[in-house]
């Protein structure tokens, strides 16, 4: 169920009603500072835009498991994710679900409508609390329609996933469980730190199902890592050297793929 926290982004500095996010106090306090300029999709929008979208836009608080929008509705608004995870779903006839994509802070959900017409192709829930960003689709459709730089930062989130979407594929055709893994780690590692402790964002069924493999397999993987000095403890990771997790795998492309978006976009010299 969501809870909407604000009106509009520009009373995001308001006070909130009494009750309203008292689960919340301490995502509360970066969203209040909370800029649409903070998210990777409109760090380079013109500033009359920017004004545009912040005064449509409204900030929505979704529960662990929450439905946010499902499969097959009218795609009403264009979201992003201020923090926590959200998992992205296909669901077939039958009922069966097939995990799509895991988006996280400063993401967009699915690709920002380009029609007032256009219905989600899948589904999405949070997994833990997530806080996450609305802007209503026929104004975002009429702002891209009239705005050259928000066109612009659309065609270039597109490009991006589309080289993330690669990498994903290429990962998943040419590494075995224990690189996926590797990777996956590696990414969570807090930078310039060779020994670590963290805790994994979700659970490891989750986990198993974005790196494409079985959950033994990845049971069987996690003990695998454990002669390199990778400690687990339901959730809890201790890596005792980072260098070592990294030599288990070709570490060029870490942070891409199945990981994140890649840093540099797909270009004809670097998908040779």
């Amino acid at each position: 169920m969501a809870t909407q926290m604000h009106n509009s982004l520009a009373s995001v500095t308001s006070t909130p009603r009494k009750g309203r996010v008292a689960r919340r106090n301490d995502r509360l306090k970066n969203t209040e500072s909370f800029s649409l300029r903070d998210l990777s999709l409109f760090a380079s929008i013109d500033e009359e835009t920017l004004s545009q979208l912040t005064s449509e836009s409204k900030i929505e608080s979704y529960a662990p498991g929450a439905t946010i929008f499902r499969q097959d509705d009218p795609a009403t608004a264009v979201i992003l994710i201020i923090s926590g995870y959200v998992k992205v779903l296909r669901i077939a006839p039958n009922g069966d679900e097939t995990l799509i994509a895991i988006r996280t802070d400063g993401e967009a959900l699915i690709e920002p409508c380009t029609e007032p017409t256009d219905f989600y192709g899948v589904s999405a829930e949070s997994i833990g609390q997530s806080t996450l960003v609305k802007i209503p689709a026929t104004r975002f459709v009429r702002f891209l329609r009239d705005s050259a730089s928000l066109n612009l930062a659309v065609m270039k989130d597109a490009k991006e996933k589309m080289a993330a979407l690669v990498y994903e594929i290429e990962a998943l055709k040419s590494q075995n469980a224990d690189q996926r893994l590797a990777h996956f780690l590696v990414k969570l590692c807090p930078q310039n730190e060779e020994r670590c402790r963290f805790r994994l964002p979700y659970d490891k069924r989750l986990i198993a199902a974005q790196l494409g493999v079985k959950q033994e397999t990845l049971s069987r993987a996690f003990a695998k890592l454990r002669e390199i000095g990778v400690r687990t403890e339901t959730r809890d990771i201790l890596v005792e050297s980072v260098s070592r997790l990294k030599a288990q795998c070709d570490v060029s492309n870490a942070g891409q793929g199945l990981l994140a978006r890649p840093n540099t976009p797909l270009s004809r010299d670097n998908a040779a």
